[in-house]
């Protein structure tokens, strides 16, 4: 078998309508195919998604696996996801939901309107467990969204898709929690971070980019996080690390050439301080690790 050096970033793809950005899916048939060995990769290898994601519970329970994280999925569950985070599934007979995909400019298709706060990067607790009423009417709204997209792509259909799924997404919209967002500076600032963060670690770069004094920037993260500015900065940073050293095999050399460290010893010392463990050590301790 190759020496696995990357997660595998997943492209959005519509094989039958190309330049349609959204594509809705049953996960049992993706789950079924899997077991035939008909898809390009295992759903249980770990995959970054390069779109947006939403899993409407059917039927069954199982969970699925975000950046080290459990989440449900199945009956009365609804997980909404944005681009860029790591997703393993854990197939399970039984186990049913509609999965849409779709592109962030798919959703905004002919619209002027706010960004949805389910799909932003300060969005942490992907899982969703409606209401009985809310998850029946959010059922029906995914019922609608696979019968549209059966149809024959016609003009119409792009944005009556589009306004089919923001309807979808705004009832999932009323179980955010004002507190639980922060606000637009703090929005812009985890915005930057994820697309700069291999880059530098210095606190000035992300507060100019984000438009704040380094000082207000501070203040807003200690009183949103109860963290400084430097310590968000390193733990995204260590984040990426902990995906690199579970799902791929590449040595402490090239995760510090892929992260921004001149030397391998200064990523060590980096990430035992924010661990407590050295990179190997965390990677010999991982679950997977252990059975094997």
């Amino acid at each position: 078998m190759a020496r696995r050096t990357t997660i595998r970033d997943l492209a959005f793809r519509h094989n039958t309508k190309p330049g349609l950005g959204i594509e809705i899916l049953r996960l049992a048939d993706l789950f079924a195919r899997d077991r035939e060995g008909s898809l390009p990769e295992s759903l249980a290898l770990p995959q970054r998604p390069q779109f947006d994601m939403v899993l409407v519970g059917l039927t069954g329970k199982g969970t699925m696996t975000i950046d080290f994280t459990p989440v449900p999925l199945g009956a009365g569950h609804v997980v909404v996801f944005a681009k860029n985070r790591v997703q393993q599934f854990v197939p399970a007979r039984g186990l049913d939901a509609w999965l849409i995909v779709f592109s962030p400019e798919f959703l905004m298709l002919g619209s002027d309107v706010d960004p949805l706060r389910v799909l932003s990067v300060g969005w942490t607790r992907p899982a969703i467990t409606p209401s009985e009423v809310d998850h029946r009417e959010i059922l029906a709204l995914a019922d609608q969204l696979a019968s549209e997209h059966a149809r024959p792509l016609d003009a119409v259909q792009p944005a009556l898709l589009s306004a089919l799924l923001r309807a979808l997404l705004l009832r999932l919209e009323r179980y955010v929690r004002e507190d639980e967002l922060p606000p637009a500076p703090l929005q812009r600032f985890f915005t930057i971070l994820e697309r700069d963060c291999l880059r530098t670690r210095s606190v000035a770069h992300f507060a100019k980019a984000a438009a704040i004094s380094s000082r207000r920037l501070g203040e807003l993260l200690l009183e949103h996080t109860g963290r400084s500015t430097k310590t968000v900065i390193d733990e995204r940073v260590v984040l990426e690390h902990k995906r690199l050293l579970a799902h791929t095999e590449i040595s402490v050399k090239e995760l510090a050439d892929r992260t921004g460290f001149e030397e391998p010893t200064n990523l060590v010392k980096f990430f035992r301080h924010h661990t407590g463990t050295t990179p190997l050590e965390f990677r010999t301790n991982l679950p997977s690790r252990r059975r094997s």
